[in-house]
């Protein structure tokens, strides 16, 4: 049971300031599983994602990027880049069976086409394991050798990839590869796993739907999240891959759907989540982190979404490639970036 507090609708501004104001863990740092987990039992699954989002703002590892990536979501520009690689998108789970959740990277092509900028596909088994998609990975990325190439995982995507990565094969494989911009996926695993592996009735339930559906229940035990499951490694990328995280902080109220609501709802026993993923892992994650205020794990709302990864995929053309080339816009107007402070901590 939660702190009666967290029952209240509390407007986002007074919680982001409440928790600005909060005189402990000061550091992203302290905030650890066991801490966030107390914290929301005190004061509320809502409060104790607030308060971890805040301390990313002010983390001296990741405050710069989070500043940069705000500033261009603020100040978006009708420019395009011209950039000497391709997108290519590792989809999430069921992106076949159900196109509606995003998994197939429609919004992703879409920004890739609007920066005129060159888009491709990786054909993962869409109720696939970490198994078979990684070795569709590290094929596909054989067959396309010489390409500079942009990752962009979305969901189980991440897991896929990151199993991709522990292969012994994997710097040859990866060494075009410029960035990874892994959009919510599942590193750890995730605990929804366990949740059906928990009960010996929901598993039965769960093998004879996937039997039914011709589909391999490796999909959930891949994904446990324990000491010796199957994603519990550090993955040891390539020192010039980029890597960049974006992964949504929803507070309840955010979630959109019965399902994501009752999988927020049953992984708030545990802290902070998106509905799969645990925030409290991301401390441990390589690369950067942009956590996405009020975003769920299916990256909704969908202009924030776009929002987002028009802005991420602007900063790697400013970053790992010459400056950005100024070009004709519809418009003619041409937006200067003016870089806030790091308290500028909400995109407009």
């Amino acid at each position: 049971m939660f702190f009666r507090r967290d029952k209240f609708s509390e407007d986002e501004t007074t919680l982001l300031q409440r928790v600005a104001n909060w005189p402990e863990h000061a550091t992203v740092e302290n905030l650890t599983a066991e801490t966030l987990r107390q914290i929301s039992q005190q004061e509320g699954i809502d409060f104790a994602t607030a308060l971890l989002f805040d301390r990313f703002q002010e983390s001296p590892r990741h405050a710069e990027f989070i500043q940069r990536i705000n500033t261009l979501r603020n100040h978006p520009s009708l420019l395009k880049i011209a950039i000497d690689a391709k997108v290519v998108v590792v989809p999430g789970a069921l992106y076949a069976e159900r196109p509606d959740l995003g998994g197939g990277g429609r919004l992703v092509q879409e920004v890739v086409a609007r920066l005129g900028w060159s888009y491709d596909f990786i054909p993962l088994a869409s109720t696939g394991s970490i198994a078979e998609n990684a070795q569709r990975i590290r094929k596909w990325l054989a067959q396309h050798s010489g390409e500079k190439i942009i990752l962009v995982s979305l969901s189980k995507g991440g897991a896929d990839l990151k199993m991709a990565l522990d292969a012994p094969d994997a710097p040859t494989l990866f060494r075009d590869v410029v960035a990874w911009v892994n959009v919510c996926g599942p590193l750890n695993g995730s605990r929804m796993a366990n949740w059906v592996l928990a009960n010996r009735l929901r598993t039965y339930f769960f093998r004879a739907q996937f039997w039914l559906q011709k589909r391999d229940f490796k999909f959930i035990t891949d994904l446990r999240y324990d000491l010796s499951a199957p994603l519990d490694f550090r993955p040891c990328p390539p020192p010039a891959m980029k890597i960049l995280n974006l992964v949504g902080f929803p507070l309840r109220r955010h979630m959109t759907s019965p399902f994501s609501r009752f999988c927020h709802r049953t992984l708030s026993a545990y802290g902070p989540n998106d509905g799969t993923i645990l925030l409290s892992d991301l401390c441990a994650w390589p690369g950067e982190i942009y956590p996405a205020w009020g975003m769920d794990h299916y990256f909704r709302p969908q202009k924030a979404a776009v929002n987002l990864i028009t802005a991420v995929l602007r900063y790697l053309a400013e970053d790992c490639f010459a400056f950005p080339q100024e070009a004709e816009s519809s418009s003619g107007f041409v937006s200067s970036l003016v870089f806030t402070s790091a308290k500028n901590k909400l995109p407009a």
